[in-house]
């Protein structure tokens, strides 16, 4: 009878080759019932690991890729130390590629999936449409994370996100309680149906049940940087604007709006309110500090990263869209009028 290989034990038991090596090496990730299963088939056919380590090397790679969606992002430098110290300390090699915020997505980790032969693959940001179309041509395990995605139940894939729709209204909340009328948005391109379009929705919401008319010129379109920000803010500032808050769809763009805002003479927020979104460290040391919708960002992480373990692993999860809660942070860049 010929010897069975990696790849025999791991179709047996129904889970992935880099499942089995994980078992057979006692990683502390795979499901007890997982292992056991692998270590019976083991038992059963008197497979020998030792004499198929060139094929287990060839097998399995432990490569997960973090695909990144921009690169000016700092809300997402906190996400990817944690994704890459997660991973690592359960023996994934870690591999973050950063692409640009018009790129496709898809079609980058399919490269990368041919070229690194990857186990799993997080994706960081990114379009939800694009998402929901072409993500399942994937057949390794994928996480998306940060993006609501609409998914089938019981497939190999998954999204962690908070309710950008019901953070984009508290936000949009916050600056009407405080008496504000004429709000412009800083935000990103609209019309893909993803997060951005969801945070427009969810302050267009909170409008309505004000009784407050969107006013389209007050929309100003920006990548997620502090130059594209500062020139949107910019385009805001035309002479007589009635402009009295801007509701930013980022900290990092609501930090480059505050400095056109400054640097056209007026004053935050005695002349203009500002309110970002993410909740980043720097947010906190502007000044003044700036209000915020606070992410989770280490939660958005950790679980990004465990899901996808789990996925990879062969196991069942309870659901495969996380949604986690967000924080207000009053700050003190909005004032009462």
């Amino acid at each position: 009878m010929t010897p069975l290989t990696i790849k025999d034990i791991a179709q047996l038991a129904g889970v992935g080759v880099s499942t089995v090596s994980r078992a057979l090496n006692n990683y502390p990730d795979v499901n007890e019932e997982t292992k056991q299963k692998i270590l019976a088939i083991v038992e059963k056919y008197n497979y020998s690991p030792n004499q198929n380590a060139k094929i287990l090397k060839q097998n399995a790679t432990n490569n997960v890729s973090i695909v990144v969606k921009g690169s000016a992002n700092p809300f997402f430098e906190v996400i990817i130390e944690r994704m890459q110290q997660d991973l690592e300390k359960h023996g994934y090699n870690a591999l973050v590629n950063y692409i640009d915020e018009r790129s496709d997505e898809i079609s980058e980790a399919s490269k990368l999936n041919v070229e690194k032969k990857l186990e799993g693959i997080i994706f960081l940001g990114g379009t939800a449409g694009r998402f929901e179309k072409e993500l399942t041509k994937f057949r390794i395990p994928c996480v998306v994370s940060t993006v609501y995605v609409p998914l089938p139940p019981d497939c190999n894939k998954a999204c962690v996100c908070v309710d950008d729709r019901a953070a984009a209204a508290m936000a949009m909340d916050y600056l009407v309680e405080n008496g504000h009328r004429h709000i412009a948005i800083i935000g990103g391109e609209r019309g893909n149906r993803d997060g951005i379009d969801l945070r427009f929705e969810g302050a267009m919401e909170s409008l309505r049940k004000h009784g407050i008319e969107f006013d389209e010129r007050f929309y100003a379109e920006s990548k997620f940087s502090l130059s594209d920000a500062y020139s949107a803010m910019s385009r805001l500032l035309f002479p007589g604007t009635p402009i009295t808050a801007v509701l930013a769809m980022s900290d990092i763009m609501a930090i480059g709006a505050a400095k056109a805002i400054t640097d056209s003479g007026l004053k935050i927020p005695d002349d203009i309110s500002i309110i970002g979104y993410d909740g980043i460290d720097m947010a906190y040391f502007y000044n003044p500090t700036l209000a915020t919708i606070k992410q989770p960002a280490n939660e958005l992480a950790r679980i990004s990263v465990d899901i996808l373990i789990r996925l990879i692993n062969g196991e069942k999860i309870e659901s495969n869209q996380i949604q986690l809660e967000t924080e207000m942070i009053k700050g003190c860049s909005v004032k009462r009028i």
